[in-house]
């Protein structure tokens, strides 16, 4: 047994020890930062996000675009995740965060009737009227032209309440999503067409939150003379416990 795990290590040593997996992280920019400190603490009662803010108000949609994202050469995706720091609905009405997953988003200019100017990445819409929005709806489900054009790739990721009616104050929390694998082969499929990606977010109500996060975790692929080497040591394996059965096999004899 002892001389079988020695075999098994041999065979994991001759992978190249060069193969490490590789992070890709992404910060949104800060669109409604809070330097208030007495309201910036999400222990308060009357928290109102902190210096990172992006800002997801019940009356608007978003797009969160990117470009130029470099997957390292020889290297898959392996994971990815979108981080909601300290996010809370801003009271305790009906709420919903609607959130998409895009290949690309328009960009502007300027500004342009309810629709902003593209300012680092960040273009909003607005989509809804009334305080507190009471119609939750998704507005990258229906028309969302004044944000992405009709060949845009738009992969519903997740939608998610904060803060349940009748729950007095705000209860901030970290909030991670994680991709699921078919999630992670259409984002592959999004950023192998151009290098680009975009997010698009539409709230329903008003959350105060400390920045989105995105995250992409990335793996070697295994070259074919690593496979090969792989395979080798598994059959030695598999050859040396043959030859132990047969060996066991005839001292019973």
């Amino acid at each position: 047994m002892k001389n079988l795990i020695v075999l098994a290590a041999l065979s994991l040593l001759i992978l190249p020890s060069a193969a490490f997996a590789d992070t890709i992280v992404f910060n949104s920019p800060t669109t409604a930062g809070n330097g208030n400190s007495s309201t910036r603490n999400p222990n308060n009662t009357n928290y109102e996000g902190g210096t990172a803010q992006f800002d997801l108000d019940h009356h608007s949609a978003y797009t969160w675009q990117f470009g130029g994202i470099a997957i390292p050469a020889g290297h898959t995706i392996t994971g990815a995740t979108l981080t909601f720091r300290n996010i809370s609905n801003w009271d305790a009405n009906t709420n919903r965060l609607f959130v998409h997953m895009l290949d690309t988003a328009r960009s502007f200019g300027s500004a342009s009737g309810n629709r902003s100017a593209t300012v680092n990445g960040v273009t909003s819409f607005a989509d809804a009227t009334g305080s507190p929005v009471t119609t939750l709806s998704d507005y990258f489900a229906g028309d969302d032209s004044a944000l992405v054009t009709s060949t845009t790739g738009d992969t519903f990721l997740f939608d998610r309440a904060f803060n349940m009616v009748g729950q007095s104050g705000y209860v901030a929390t970290n909030f991670t999503y994680t991709f699921t694998a078919s999630q992670l082969a259409t984002l592959s499929s999004y950023i192998l067409n151009g290098n680009n990606l975009a997010f698009g977010f539409d709230p329903d109500c008003h959350y105060w939150n400390n920045g989105i996060v995105f995250t992409i975790t990335t793996a070697p692929v295994p070259e074919p003379a690593t496979l090969a080497l792989l395979g080798s040591g598994l059959m030695s394996t598999g050859f040396y416990l043959r030859r132990r059965r047969q060996a066991a096999s005839n001292n019973q004899k």
